[in-house]
């Protein structure tokens, strides 16, 4: 309306003009003139009287037939939209603004607070049975929903609440969509438009099937001939995300085609980096020249609405005007304010589709993951760490986490800045029994979660499988510290359990003897029955060895077919005597191999601590040297270092 009185007052001042300015013509051009202003200064008064109702509130979602005029001033307020997502148990995950302004949720406490407390709770219990229902979950919901905001009257307001689908079909989110009451009627079928889109993006379609019924929208309805939506990523070739066309046309081969020559143009990048709406042809362009539509059609004009929705990424709606008259003003500021509508479609689709992509990963990784409370009940768990502990995800939520590092935790507390209570992951490692009854290691690491304000709210869990790992480490470990042939310690590990023994002996006071043992015809055996058999009979000889001393003593293999053994923990020489004697006697009988007897002979040096010495090596050289007395002896006998102990 203002702008058919500002067109009506120019003419008026323009009439004026010309009366006052008019000697220079001639009668009859003057009379002409005068004539065509006077008929369009009438058609202007007419439109003025006849149209009261300039706003057109036509239902957007009608019929194909129906087209709304493009000179028609359109002005769509948004009316108040609240969007949130909560969980399947109906915490708040995510909120737009508007719900802190009418319901008074602090979005700082995102991820805590529950939709249930701002809902009267009969209908809270009515909407959580829908929701929970576990044969079919409701693809819609459509409820008057009254809700009590903080510190405001309650207000009943219609409310659709849309599952949110993950990759394998099943329900991991609920959108709440919440319509306050619109101050303009003239914009509702706009609303309803993008509400149904919105629905649908929330429902697991794509972004480029809303935009291209966006597109549909602007064809069948608004009248425009050709509309298309193309996206620009730095680095990346240009994407036409969806298009629309009234005419018949053979897309697939003519569309395709002019599509790959017009996105390696400069002027299209130009285009969609642009800020402002703006015309990109006035008329068909020379050859040569930009074409901003395939060949065989023919518009007027052709608009560009740039999109912004993310900072590395640039957008564009490029509309196309079939007609000879110019588009109007109010049109193209409509466009401008559908634009922004695409943008927040685009960057809340973005936001979904990063959603459900994490959301997907988490709950296909291989490794075990939770999340837990402050206090570590877990609140999500994933596929692998529900298959782990043979249960269904939901029966595990709300128990406590057996593994959970409360210990730990505290200690990077109080060792973390107390200020911002930030701290690093807790890494441990947890034994867990399999389904199938084996023993597994996991690496668990703990990271907390903290919100905006650094407050702590969740940690997450991540186990990893590392007995293979562990079995392997173990394994070269064994080997580093083990004989390969017999499985006994070998000499590091004699020498570092022979440190230990006399460091208990000194404490406790007691004696310790070391047997230095050698086999008298081990050479002999080798040259006759070959390495082969050789290698059996130190294996054997082995075996007896371990079964002639306590668990708490040690036996080793040093090389070739010299052992040691290490007793500890004695009151009396005599305990160490009667020990060779039973080391004596076990190894005198003949080892028999399949028809073979071969015969053992054995000799043994025995030092004591403390009476020989209280080092470990001379301890070591002292048995040795008594090894060689026994040999001397005829072997198949022992000798102590001291050597009146030999004589009782």
């Amino acid at each position: 309306m203002a702008i058919f009185n500002q067109l009506h007052h120019l003419l008026e001042k323009s009439l004026r003009g010309f009366q006052a300015k008019s000697s220079d013509l001639s009668d009859t051009q003057e009379q002409e003139l005068t004539q065509a202003l006077h008929r369009l200064t009438g058609r202007l008064s007419e439109i003025l009287s006849t149209n009261s109702d300039p706003y057109p509130t036509a239902d957007l979602l009608s019929g194909c037939s129906q087209t709304v005029s493009l000179r028609a001033p359109i002005f769509l307020p948004e009316p108040p939209q609240i969007h949130f997502v909560t969980s399947c148990d109906g915490v708040v995950l995510m909120a737009n603004e508007v719900v802190g302004d009418v319901l008074g949720m602090d979005l700082g406490e995102i991820g805590q607070v529950s939709i249930a407390d701002y809902v009267a709770h009969e209908e809270w219990q009515i909407l959580r049975s829908h929701l929970c229902a576990l044969d079919v979950p409701p693809k819609l919901l459509n409820s008057m929903l009254t809700i009590l905001p903080a510190g405001k009257p309650s207000q009943t307001i219609p409310c659709v609440v849309t599952p949110m689908l993950d990759q394998s079909q099943k329900v991991a989110a609920w959108h709440w969509g919440l319509t306050l009451e619109a101050q303009h009627s003239s914009s509702q079928p706009f609303f309803q438009l993008m509400q149904s889109l919105e629905s649908h993006l929330y429902a697991g379609q794509s972004v480029d099937m809303c935009l291209t019924k966006i597109c549909d929208g602007l064809v069948r309805v608004f009248g425009f001939p050709f509309v298309w939506v193309a996206t620009v990523r730095k680095g990346s070739v240009p994407q036409l995300r969806a298009h629309a066309i009234a005419e018949a046309f053979d897309w697939e081969s003519q569309g395709a085609l002019w599509w790959s020559e017009v996105s390696q143009q400069a002027e299209f990048f130009q285009a969609c980096e642009a800020s402002e709406v703006s015309l990109l042809s006035s008329c068909r362009p020379p050859n040569g020249s930009m074409v901003w539509f395939p060949p065989g059609l023919q518009f007027h004009q052709i608009w560009s609405i740039p999109l912004s929705f993310q900072e590395n990424c640039s957008s564009m709606l490029v509309v196309g005007s079939q007609g000879p008259q110019p588009v109007d003003p109010t049109i193209l500021g409509w466009l401008k304010a559908l634009g922004y509508e695409i943008e927040r479609l685009m960057a809340r689709g973005k936001q979904l589709d990063q959603w459900r992509l994490q959301s997907v990963v988490l709950g296909s990784v291989f490794d075990p993951i939770c999340v837990t409370d402050t206090q570590g009940r877990l609140e999500w768990v994933n596929e692998a760490y529900a298959a782990m502990h043979g249960c269904s995800t939901q029966s595990m939520l709300g128990s406590p986490l057996s593994s959970f590092p409360h210990a730990e935790l505290q200690v990077r507390r109080s060792l973390s800045d107390s200020s911002t209570q930030e701290f690093n992951f807790v890494k441990t490692e947890v034994l867990q029994t399999g389904t199938n009854g084996q023993s597994l290691v996991f690496e668990q690491v703990v990271t907390p979660l903290l919100n905006e304000q650094e407050d702590l709210t969740h940690f997450v869990v991540i186990w990893h499988d590392v007995t293979a790992r562990k079995t392997q480490e173990l394994m070269m470990k064994h080997q580093a510290y083990h004989d390969p042939l017999t499985d006994l310690p070998n000499r590091v590990m004699f020498e570092d359990r022979l440190e230990q023994a006399l460091a208990q002996a000194r404490r406790n006071g007691t004696l310790l003897a070391l047997f230095f043992l050698d086999l008298d015809n081990f050479k002999t055996i080798n040259d006759y029955h070959g390495h082969q058999t050789g290698d059996r009979v130190l294996r054997i000889v082995a075996e007896r060895l371990t079964t002639c001393v306590r668990s708490t003593d040690t036996v080793a293999r040093l090389c070739g077919d010299e052992f040691t053994v290490i007793l500890q923990g004695l009151e009396h020489v005599q305990d160490i005597r009667q020990v060779a004697l039973k080391i004596l006697e076990c190894l005198t009988p003949p080892i028999r191999l399949g028809k073979e007897k071969i015969p053992i002979q054995i000799s043994i040096g025995i030092s004591v601590y403390p009476k020989d010495s209280t080092y470990p090596h001379r301890l070591v050289e002292i048995a040795d040297q008594a090894m060689y007395r026994a040999k001397e002896c005829g072997g198949q006998c022992w000798r102590f270092a001291t050597s009146e102990w030999n004589d009782e």
